[in-house]
């Protein structure tokens, strides 16, 4: 009789998932159809080991799903090799605090180039718990430390220098990438645009060109700027462990030029992710990190890692702590001096998206808390209502986001025919759907689907026809 793996059978049974279940979330990860039903049996009842990558990546839908590592050696018995092109997010990336670790991410950037952005054969996995948050906090520790200035050796290559005329027309490409993922978002095509920026920044910083000290500062900062574009934009394309691989990049470069500010920022946008996956830890330890780091930066900074610590409260189902945070966090923005004090790189922060991310948090409350949902879910709405208008020329991106969770806040509210209105015109709309806002029809459709109520109603059976076209 052949042998069982016996892990993977245990860890299924933990789950409370079948053979199918795991089917459908390996090809989620590696595409449609990658692996059958057959297939799955065979490793469980005959502990057949498949080839690469398909080992790496169900030790990470396992240890993703069980909140736990599920370790490689673990789930195969030792029969398994580690791919060596579905990584995990950090790997190369994880170095020290200092300008000789921002240095070695660049490196380990430039010696793979665009082959990272080919998903085809390679991908990096998000990683969570203390692989995620472990870093952050060697962050922190190194903080009591004052970083010295970076020493500046310049090759002076005739025809080779970068100077600072250079670096000021890279700013103003900088601002117009920031301004492309507020039009468009995280589409793949965005993101290998600016991932091409990406290396072209990080060329130069690395050549040794930069025409004096200054200039190499600029050059750091730039990189760090398109560090966070990118980042943003790989967590828009549903690419999470890139995202996480982009951010902790950034890090190393605030941390090269001694910005805790924008440190602050990347923190809050790690824990952002980590919400929306919810991992309700992960994004507790990676807010409390970034309000650690946003101390004495400016109201504004401090007001938009609040309110993502707020919604780690939300998450936790805790209502009176979220109030606690909220609160402090609109009366930051609402300050005098918030806006003008605000850094240049938080330009789309004011009261307005403020009062959208408490909208955000308070649907999670009303998901995660026994108490009162249908108030949440009420305050919501009136908080994402002005900020999900057809007509924003400014943030259409965002406003189409904040239109399908006011579309869903709907739906859980029983309002079905005004939830069906606020999407039509979404899906009336000739704009970049990225993956992240796909996924919200998707769940929208399914959402649907589970009302016995309105299920087989003509109107929401078009509708999901309707959608099911688009998606397609």
């Amino acid at each position: 009789m052949a042998l069982r793996n016996e892990v993977l059978l245990a860890v299924l049974a933990e789950l409370g998932w079948s053979q199918s279940r795991l089917v459908r979330e390996i090809n989620g990860v590696l595409g449609s159809g990658y692996v059958s039903r057959s297939t799955v049996a065979e490793w469980v009842n005959q502990a057949r080991v498949p080839r690469d990558p398909v080992p790496t990546v169900v030790a990470h839908v396992l240890s993703e799903a069980a909140d736990r590592e599920v370790s490689l050696e673990e789930a195969w018995q030792g029969r398994a090799k580690r791919s060596q092109l579905w990584l995990p997010a950090l790997d190369g990336v994880e170095g020290p605090w200092w300008h000789s670790g921002t240095l070695s991410a660049l490196e380990c950037w430039l010696e793979h180039g665009e082959k990272i952005l080919d998903f085809n054969r390679r991908a990096f996995l998000s990683v969570w718990g203390d692989a995620l948050t472990g870093p952050v906090w060697s962050y922190l520790d190194s903080l009591a430390t004052p970083i010295g200035p970076i020493e500046y050796h310049s090759s002076h290559r005739e025809g080779r220098i970068v100077t600072g005329s250079m670096t000021n027309i890279a700013g103003i490409t900088v601002a117009a990438l920031r301004r492309l993922d507020d039009q468009e978002g995280g589409s793949l095509e965005n993101l290998r645009f600016v991932h091409r920026y990406f290396l072209s920044i990080g060329q130069q910083l690395a050549s040794g060109d930069a025409a004096n000290s200054t200039v190499l500062h600029e050059l750091i900062r730039l990189w760090l700027s398109v560090s966070q574009i990118a980042g943003w934009m790989a967590y828009d394309a549903g690419e999470q462990g890139l995202a996480q691989r982009y951010f902790y990049s950034g890090l190393h470069a605030a941390r090269s030029v001694n910005d805790r500010a924008y440190a602050a920022y990347l923190l809050a946008a790690l824990a952002h992710q980590a919400i929306y996956r919810n991992k309700a830890r992960e994004a507790t330890d990676l807010a409390n990190a970034a309000t650690e780091a946003a101390k004495g930066a400016p109201p504004a900074v401090r007001s938009m890692v609040g309110g993502v610590l707020a919604h780690t409260e939300a998450l936790a189902g805790s209502a009176h702590g979220f109030r606690t945070s909220i609160d402090h966090a609109q009366s930051l923005i609402e300050g005098p001096d918030a806006l003008e004090s605000r850094p240049d790189w938080l330009y789309w922060f004011g009261p307005a998206q403020s009062r959208v991310r408490q909208g955000h948090a308070l649907l999670s409350l009303a998901r995660f808390s026994s108490r009162q949902p249908q108030r949440w879910l009420t305050e919501a709405a009136q908080l994402l209502a002005p900020n999900a208008a057809v007509d924003d020329i400014q943030f259409p991106r965002e406003a189409v986001y904040n239109r399908l969770w006011l579309a869903r806040s709907q739906l859980w509210r029983g309002e079905v025919d005004m939830a069906l209105q606020t999407v039509r015109s979404t899906l009336a709309e000739h704009v970049v759907r990225p993956p992240r806002t796909v996924a919200q029809l998707r769940a929208l459709d399914v959402e649907l689907g589970e009302r016995p109520a309105v299920a087989n109603l003509a109107r929401v059976n078009e509708f999901r026809q309707q959608l099911r076209e688009l998606l397609r």
